[in-house]
C-alpha cells in the first residue's frame, strides 16, 4: 500500500481528487489532504510520503519549496505538480527537482489520474528492482565490536557512565554518538519467533534488520545498536548538534515513528518477520538510559499481552495500558530441559493446548525419573517447570483468579514424588483454562482494538482519518491497519468511516437548523460541491433534498 499526499489551497480541488482517487485507484492506496505547504508538512514530518501531489502557487510556501523539504524527510517520494499556469520558468525549475508530471489543471482529473498510476508504477518498480535483504546482507560484518555492545548492555542494566566507562579499555573507541549529549531510544523485537530458528538465524536476521533501520536515517542522524539478552534490538538515536529540524520536543520521535513504519514493512515483507517498536519518552542523559529502558520492557510485555503485532508504541502518548509493574522472570539456563522449558513458556503463550499438554506430560516423566536418580536434581527440575507455569499465569493477569491460585497451591509442591499422578492431572486442567484465557484475551484485544478506532473515528470526524493517524492512537501500523481491520470486521475501514460521516450527516440534516455548508465543514469536508457529491453516493438524495423530504415526511 502506498500513501498519497494532495496538497492545494483550493478546497474543491482537493477534495475532488481525493474522491476521484478513492473511486478509481487500481490498488490500495492511502491518501492524506493538505490545504497548504505548512500543513502538509506537518504530516511530512510524522508520516511516510510515496507520492507528492501539489499545486505550485501557494500562500506561504510555494509547492516548489514544499518539494524540498518533503524529500528531505522522503527522499524516494515521486511528485507531480499541478499549475493553473503555463510558464516555463515553473516547468524548468520542475524538471530541476526531477518531478515525474508536470500537469496543468486545465488538462482535466483524467491526466492527472493516468500521472498516478504511472508514478505508482514508477515505484513498484523501484521496489521490484531494490532488494533490501541483499544490501543488508553485504553489511552483516559490520556487526558491533563486543567493547562497546558490553558499554551499552551495562548502561542498559542501570550502571552509570561513570561505573561503566573506563578510559583505558575504551581508547580509541569509535563512538558514533557524541558522548554525554542526550539521545533518543528506540527498541525492536520480534512479534512471535518460528519454533525452528537458531540463534544464528536470529542473529544474521538481526543485524539485517539493523542494516535497514541505518538505511532510512538521515545523515543528519547518527545511531549505535546493540542486541540486548538476544531478543531486543536497542538503538541510540541522536540527530546532529545542528540538525535544527530534529531541534523541537516531538519532532524527533514523530520523525521515528514514520520511518519505523517502511522499516516493520520491509521486514514483514523481505525477512518474513513481524516486529514491534517502542519509541522513548523523550532525550534522555546517559544515566538514565537504564530507567528509559525498564518502561521500554514493560511495554513490550504489555503488547504481548494486550496489543496488536506490528506495534509502533510511543512511550510519551502511552496511557496507563504500558505501565504496569513488572512480572517475575525465571532465568531459563541452556541445558536441554530447560530448552524444553523454554518451549513450554512459549507454547502456553501462544495458547497452544494439544502441544501444551503433551509436552507437560513429557516434562513431569523426566521430573519423575530424574528424583528417582538424584532427588535433588529432580526436586529443582520439578520447581523450574511448575515457575513456568507461575510465569505464564503472571504475564496473563491470571494470579487474581482464585480458581488457578487454588489448583497451583494443591499441587504437592513440597514431595512431589508422592503424587504424580495428581500433579500431571492438575498441571493438564490448568493448561487447557490457560490457553483458553490466552484465547480469549486476544479475542478481547482484538475488539477492543476496534472500540478504539471507532471511538476515534465519532469523535473526529471533523479532522484527519487517513489511515497514518488514526494508526498514531491505537499504536498501529499503518499499512497494517487496514488489514486488520478487515480480517475482524470483514469490512473496510474507509467504508465504516464513510458510513459514519452519512449517518451523522443525516443526522445534523433532520434534527439540527445547521446550513449545507457547515454540516460540510463539521464533517471534515472543506467544499461544499464535494460533500453535496458524497452525500448523493451514499443515500441517492442531494443533502437539502434528503432535508425537505425528511422535514415533509415528518408533518
Amino acid at each position: 500500500m502506498y500513501r498519497l499526499l494532495i496538497v492545494d489551497d483550493e478546497p474543491a480541488i482537493v477534495d475532488g481528487l481525493l474522491q476521484h482517487l478513492q473511486e478509481n485507484a487500481e490498488q490500495e492506496l492511502d491518501i492524506c489532504k493538505a490545504y497548504s505547504a505548512i500543513e502538509a508538512m506537518e504530516i511530512a514530518k510524522k508520516t511516510k510520503i510515496d507520492l507528492l501531489i501539489s499545486d505550485i502557487r501557494m500562500p506561504g510556501k510555494s509547492g516548489l519549496q514544499l518539494i524540498d523539504e518533503l524529500l528531505f524527510y522522503w527522499p524516494a517520494c515521486r511528485v507531480i505538480l499541478l499549475t493553473g499556469h503555463s510558464e516555463f520558468d515553473y516547468a524548468y525549475k520542475a524538471i530541476q527537482k526531477n518531478v515525474d508530471s508536470y500537469i496543468l489543471k486545465m488538462e482535466g482529473i483524467e491526466v492527472i489520474h493516468q500521472a498516478v498510476n504511472a508514478a505508482l508504477g514508477k515505484l513498484d518498480e523501484e521496489y521490484r528492482n531494490r532488494s533490501m535483504l541483499e544490501r543488508a546482507s553485504l553489511k552483516l560484518s559490520a556487526a558491533e565490536p563486543l567493547v562497546k555492545k558490553e558499554f551499552f548492555e551495562a548502561l542498559l542494566t542501570g550502571d552509570l557512565v561513570a561505573d561503566a566507562w573506563h578510559a583505558e579499555l575504551y581508547e580509541g573507541f569509535n563512538l558514533q554518538l557524541e558522548f554525554g549529549r542526550p539521545l533518543m531510544m528506540v527498541a525492536g523485537k520480534v512479534d512471535a519467533w518460528e519454533e525452528k530458528t537458531t540463534y544464528m538465524q536470529k542473529m544474521q536476521l538481526y543485524y539485517s534488520v539493523q542494516s535497514l533501520f541505518a538505511e532510512h536515517l538521515p545523515m543528519q542522524i547518527k545511531t549505535e545498536m546493540v542486541v540486548h539478552d538476544h531478543n531486543v534490538l536497542v538503538w541510540f538515536v541522536q540527530p546532529d548538534a545542528d540538525a535544527d529540524k530534529f531541534s523541537g520536543e516531538r519532532a524527533l520521535a514523530d520523525y521515528l515513528k514514520g520511518m519505523l513504519e517502511p522499516i516493520q514493512n520491509s521486514c514483514r515483507e523481505e525477512l518474513r518477520l513481524s516486529l514491534s517498536f517502542v519509541i522513548g519518552k523523550g532525550a534522555v542523559n546517559w544515566d538514565g538510559i537504564g530507567r528509559e529502558f525498564d518502561s521500554i520492557k514493560e511495554a513490550f510485555k504489555q503488547r504481548a499481552l494486550f496489543g496488536p503485532a506490528m506495534a509502533v508504541i510511543d512511550l510519551d502518548m502511552s496511557d496507563m495500558w504500558f505501565k504496569r509493574e513488572n512480572a517475575p522472570s525465571t532465568g531459563i539456563p541452556s541445558s536441554e530441559f530447560n530448552k524444553q522449558l523454554n518451549q513450554l513458556e512459549k507454547l502456553l503463550d501462544n495458547g497452544d493446548e494439544s502441544r501444551v499438554s503433551a509436552l507437560t506430560r513429557e516434562l513431569v516423566k523426566v521430573c519423575k525419573l530424574e528424583m528417582s536418580v538424584d532427588h535433588m536434581v529432580g526436586m529443582e527440575r520439578y520447581y523450574r517447570l511448575l515457575l513456568v507455569y507461575l510465569n505464564s499465569l503472571n504475564r496473563m493477569n491470571g494470579s487474581g483468579h482464585t480458581d488457578y491460585d487454588m489448583r497451583v497451591a494443591s499441587l504437592y509442591v513440597t514431595e512431589p514424588a508422592s503424587g504424580w499422578d495428581t500433579i500431571e492431572e492438575q498441571l493438564i486442567r490448568l493448561c487447557g483454562s490457560m490457553c483458553r484465557l490466552k484465547e480469549e484475551q486476544v479475542e478481547k484485544s482484538d475488539h477492543q482494538a476496534v472500540e478504539r478506532i471507532h471511538r476515534f473515528v465519532k469523535e473526529n470526524l471533523g479532522n484527519d482519518l487517513s489511515l497514518a493517524r488514526i494508526a498514531e492512537q491505537v499504536h498501529f501500523n499503518p499499512s497494517y491497519l487496514s488489514r486488520f481491520y478487515k480480517q475482524i470486521t470483514g469490512r473496510n475501514l474507509s467504508d465504516y468511516i464513510n458510513e459514519i460521516k452519512a449517518d451523522t450527516a443525516i443526522d445534523m440534516l433532520v434534527h439540527t437548523p445547521l446550513r449545507v455548508n457547515e454540516i460540510a465543514l463539521r464533517l471534515g469536508f472543506e467544499s461544499p460541491s464535494y460533500f453535496t457529491s458524497f452525500f448523493r453516493k451514499m443515500t441517492g438524495f442531494a443533502p437539502q433534498e434528503y432535508r425537505e423530504s425528511a422535514h415533509t415526511k415528518g408533518k
